[in-house]
Parts: structure tokens; sequence; C-alpha cells
């Protein structure tokens, strides 16, 4: 497979571009929107590719296909998702604190692909500030009649995409399906501040927000360089190692495990999570439902257990092992300490050998 090498000459120089407005300094957001409204959808989709913009909120989808849908499945519901997608994570609170300016015109660009009859900004109920804030902001730049800010309950996973549709306007995603199929797209309020980037500023997507928490000497939110190695976030703020002994990439429930300290910040990484994962061994299921009952999707986690220790792939697709997010719930909750996601992560990967072997 041919590669490239990039290296860097140590400058940190940056291409001379001139934005097409200027958020910071300038309050004239009507000819804002008259700038993004002379732009063509293929030319706002190209600066959206090229600027290397994907979802920030984890799943790292690439924005510019998410906001171009086929014509089949037309979108009339655009949500802004301003949940943080686990515990301990932050960032996207930031930077709606931040840059709610160059959110609220990211948004303004994504209807003006999308042209939704209904546009909502969803904020969790212990973010006051960011709700009081956005709401003022939604005035101050004339977008009232643009969309409307709803506050949500502040319970995991309410972050998720197909948790937040059911939310906000009681569609269900139907089994293996995309929001699109009920007209809806879901972007991350990061996301839509990059999109403001590369549309308006031309700014690729380089850099962006991490939460650094947990067992650390300081806590806080960061603007980091992708690429950055994560061994230097951690020394940044003073990891406290007689009380962590592992490393998170991501929330503690759906996070990864850092094996590598020089590992790079990727586009998808939101937290570096810092705790003890000293817990106890795994026990044998005991039938007592915590996780069908805790489940966001309604489904059966301990079926996939049982089947993915007996490999039988058969039990997995008939109780709709795909439409698992992996959100982490059922383990959190299962009293027998039973790694519930890793072994749903086995199934999902048996059903995909399968697949490939036909």
């Amino acid at each position: 497979m041919d590669a490239a090498t990039i290296e860097s000459d140590g400058e940190d120089r940056r291409a001379e571009v001139k934005p097409a407005f200027d958020i910071e300094k300038s309050r004239d957001y009507s000819r804002l929107g008259s700038i993004i409204d002379s732009m063509s959808k293929d030319e706002i989709l190209k600066k959206i590719r090229e600027a290397g913009v994907v979802g920030l909120g984890g799943a790292a989808f690439p924005t510019h296909v998410k906001l171009n849908p086929p014509p089949e499945k037309p979108i009339d519901t655009v949500i802004l998702n301003g949940c943080e997608c686990e515990p301990f994570i932050t960032s996207d609170h930031r930077v709606m604190l931040e840059y709610g300016k160059q959110v609220l015109a990211g948004l303004y660009i994504i209807r003006r692909l999308l042209d939704p009859s209904n546009t909502y900004i969803a904020i969790e109920d212990n973010k006051k500030d960011a709700i009081s804030f956005m709401k003022d902001l939604v005035t101050e730049m004339g977008f009232k009649d643009m969309c409307q800010i709803v506050s949500l309950p502040s319970r995991y996973p309410m972050g998720a995409e197909k948790t937040l549709i059911k939310t906000v306007v009681n569609r269900a995603v139907p089994m293996g399906g995309l929001p699109m199929d009920v007209g809806v797209v879901v972007n991350n309020v990061t996301t839509s501040k990059a999109i403001y980037d590369a549309v308006i500023e031309e700014n690729p997507l380089i850099s962006k927000v991490i939460t650094i928490s947990g067992e650390y000497q300081e806590m806080k939110n960061i603007l980091v360089r992708i690429g950055a190695p994560i061994s230097l976030l951690v020394e940044l703020c003073g990891i406290k190692r007689e009380k962590a002994n592992k490393v998170i990439v991501g929330g503690p429930m759906m996070g990864n495990l850092l094996v590598d300290p020089d590992f790079p910040v990727t586009k998808g990484a939101n937290c570096i999570l810092a705790v003890d994962s000293r817990i106890p061994d795994e026990q044998n299921c005991i039938n007592c439902g915590s996780c069908v009952r805790i489940c966001p999707m309604n489904l059966e986690p301990l079926v996939y257990v049982r089947n993915v220790k007996a490999g039988k792939s058969e039990g997995l697709e008939d109780f709709y092992i795909s439409n698992c997010i992996e959100c982490g719930s059922c383990a959190y909750v299962c009293p027998a300490n039973i790694p519930i996601v890793g072994y749903i992560k086995a199934g999902k990967a048996m059903l995909a050998r399968e697949a490939k072997a036909k």
C-alpha cells in the first residue's frame, strides 16, 4: 500500500486566507446570512470535504456525506446536538460557551444545505449557562425564526443519535437504519463550529477541544492540535498516578484503553480520562434482567453474551445485535461484572466474518 510521509518544518505557518466574514468583530449577521446564501450547495460541500470535517461527537463520519443525503431521503428536521456523549465530558459545553456564534453560523450553513422545516438545538438541563447563553445569541444574531432550543434531561445516553431523535421528535430509527430514514439529520455542536470554520474562514479541521478529566491535578478543557501525543496532555494536567492505573480515550462507558501513551489525538477523541480500573472479577449471569431494563434501544444484552460464549451467531441477528449502540449501560448496571459490551463487539465481529466468508 502506497503512503506519503509529511514532516513538519517546525515553523507552524499557515497559508494566507481571507475569511469571508469576521464573526468576532462584525455584528452584521444579516450580511453573514447573505454570504452563506450566495454560495451554491456544491461549493459548501466541497469546502467541508476539503477541510476534513467529520462528526466530532465521536463517530467521525464524513460530514459532507451526512449533509448530502440521497434525493429519496428528504430531511425535514435537523437536530444540533449539545448533549455530551458520556459522563465526565464537558468539551461540547465549553464549545457552546466559547464559540457560540460560530456554532449558530454553522447551523445556518447546515440549514442552507438541507432546508429543513424544523431545527432544534438540544442541550441537557444541567447546562443552564449554555442554554441561557445560546438563547441570547439566537436573539442577538436574528435566528429566532431559524431554530428552537430544547432542554433535555441530563440522562445517559441522551447524546446518542437515536435516543436524541426519539426524545426530541418522537421518531424511532428502524432496526439497522439511519436517522435520515426518519427524515432527521443530527450534528454535534462542535461539528457545527468546524463547518463554520471551513466554509467562512477557510480553516481546515486541525484542532479540537478535549476534556481532561478524572484523576488529575487539574481537570480542564484544552484546545488541542489533531495528532498531538496524548502523553503531553496527561503530563500537562498532572495525572495522580497513586490513584489512576488506567487512561481511557473517551468516556467511562464507551472509551478505549490507552495502550501507547504517545498515541495521537484523533478527530474522534473528545476526552482523556484517568481512572482506577480495579474492579471485581466477572461472575456468572444471575438472570436479574438489569441489562434489559436499562437498555435505551430495548434490546436483550444477556442473550448476546450467552450466544457469543456458546459460539452461536444465529441467535445474534435474531435479537438485533446490529442495533446496539454500545453505550455500556448494560455493563455498568450488571451485578455480575460481566463486560457485556466486549461480548457484543465480539458478536458483531463474528457476524462480520461470517458475512465476508459467504
